[in-house]
Formats: structure tokens, sequence, C-alpha cells
């Protein structure tokens, strides 16, 4: 698997922007969920036999767990609060290909603490969305070579921009990167994402920088602005977004970008594999764009 991406330079809306294809990592392993969790990937185990996390019923982290668990070997359990009857007779997504890795999933009003509640000598519990101090290794080496990237493309003045779920791949970048790293909230709002920070780096001197935006953005629910900028980009750029966290993203650095100072550099974080489910939730609603 090749964890070095490359830096393309692409033109939207009559911008330069350059964009770390992390969504190249591997089809099945890719974005920041790969980078999160690639220290167990490369470290070896021998006495662990499974891994448990919790989340949503189409969370990109479940995907690629499921993913990790059947590369290791191991038995991938997972907790969710709910799971739509229409989603359980037909599967799709991110859950429908978790499930056919081997994944074994259960419902549950505390998610979070059933997860805990099995940790043991054999099992490995990851946080909500790799939320946790083992993803910094994987993130330290994509920062590693966003400096690389930097360094050879001659790039003047950079700063880097993602939106956030959890926030700890802007965290352990904005750690170990000597530049700017801006991020959005696309879970909860800012004072959210300040609060995950502090349960994984409370002491670090510079977070990153959050953009507000002119409109509140609910997780997961859909707006046509979002679904027609997904487009617009895959249109003008020929590079496909994640639908969830994305559009948004790119709406509120796009709201705020006149203010920014420097060379901007979008990190492309994958969750590609969801889009199959938010499609089809986009067109039931709005019809085909």
């Amino acid at each position: 698997m090749n964890f070095k991406t490359p830096l393309e330079l692409r033109s939207f809306r009559d911008r330069k922007i350059y964009i770390k294809r992390d969504d190249l990592i591997s089809e099945d392993f890719s974005g920041n969920k790969a980078r999160k969790f690639e220290y167990f990937l490369n470290n070896d185990f021998p006495n662990v036999k499974r891994v448990v996390s919790y989340g949503s019923n189409q969370s990109n982290a479940m995907y690629s767990l499921s993913v990790l668990a059947k590369i290791k070997g191991w038995e991938f359990l997972y907790f969710c609060d709910h799971i739509s009857s229409f989603l359980l007779n037909s599967p799709t997504g991110n859950y429908k290909y978790a499930l056919q890795n081997g994944m074994k999933i259960f419902i549950s009003t505390d998610r979070e603490k059933e997860a805990n509640s099995l940790i043991d000598s054999e099992t490995i519990v990851v946080q909500e969305g790799g939320r946790q101090k083992q993803s910094e290794y994987g993130l330290k080496r994509l920062a590693d070579e966003l400096k690389y990237d930097i360094s050879t493309c001659g790039i003047e003045n950079p700063y880097i921009f993602l939106p956030s779920g959890t926030g700890v791949t802007a965290l352990y970048l904005q750690k170990y990167l000597e530049w700017t790293v801006y991020t959005c909230a696309t879970v909860g709002n800012s004072q959210y994402l300040i609060k995950q920070w502090n349960m994984v780096e409370e002491k670090l001197k510079i977070y990153p920088k959050i953009l507000e935006s002119k409109k509140r953005y609910h997780y997961g629910k859909l707006y046509l602005e979002a679904y027609a900028i997904y487009s617009e980009l895959k249109e003008d750029m020929g590079v496909e977004f994640d639908l969830l966290y994305d559009p948004i993203g790119w709406i509120k650095f796009l709201e705020n970008i006149e203010n920014l100072d420097g060379t901007p550099i979008y990190l492309h974080q994958g969750g590609l594999k969801g889009n199959e489910s938010m499609k089809a939730r986009y067109e039931r609603k709005y019809g085909k764009i």
C-alpha cells in the first residue's frame, strides 16, 4: 500500500488550489482514516484478536476499520445507535461493504460505553473517528510528506485546509507543520472541535484555526448547495470529493478564502465509498444534477 500521494495543482472558480490526493492511497483504505489507522496496519499485535469501534452506520472510519480487520485477520465489532429499516433491507455504501468484510454490528443507546467495556488484552478499541493518540503516527508522516511536497513544488507561503469531523487530522498536522492549518466543523460547532482536541492533546500550544460560516450546517443533513458544489468540483477539477464532509468544507473555505493569506492546499481525505449512499439520498430528495 503506497501512502505517498501526489500534490496536484488544480483550478476552481479561477483560483489555483493545490490538492493533496490522499484519496489515492488505496481504493479500500484511503484518506485520513488510512493515515489514522496506519499505526495499527504497520505494527504487530500478536495477542490481538479483535478490533472494536463505534459511530454512525455509514461512517468512513467503520469501513476502513473493516478493511484493517480483514487484512489483520481480526474480528471487527461495531456499535451504532440505529440502523434504518431502509438500510437493513437495502444495504448500501460503507455499511454494505463493511458487512461484506465481516463486520458484526450492534445497536446501542450508549455506543462509546459498550465499546470501551470490551477493552482487554486481546481487543483494540478505536474511538469514534480515530480520535486517539495512535492517530499521531500516520498523521506525522503525512505532515512530513507535505513538507517535502511544498519544498519540491516551491510553494511560497502555503496554508492547509481540511474539513473536520473529530478534528484529529487537523490537530496533528498543525502540531507538526510550521504553516497555518485551517479547518471547519462539520459535526457540531467550533466548541465541539476544541473539546475533541482537548481530549487528545490538552497542552498543545497551537491549535488549528477554525473557519466559520454564515449558515449553520447540521451533520448528515442534505443541502442542495452542497450537492451543487460537489458536482461543480467534479466537473471543473476532474476530482471527486466525499459528499458528507467535503461540500460543507468547500462552502466554508470559499466563504473565507478572500481573507486567507497565502497559497491554499486542500487535503482530500478520501471517503468516496460513502458516496454511494449519499448520492442515493440526494437523488431521492433533489433528483440528478
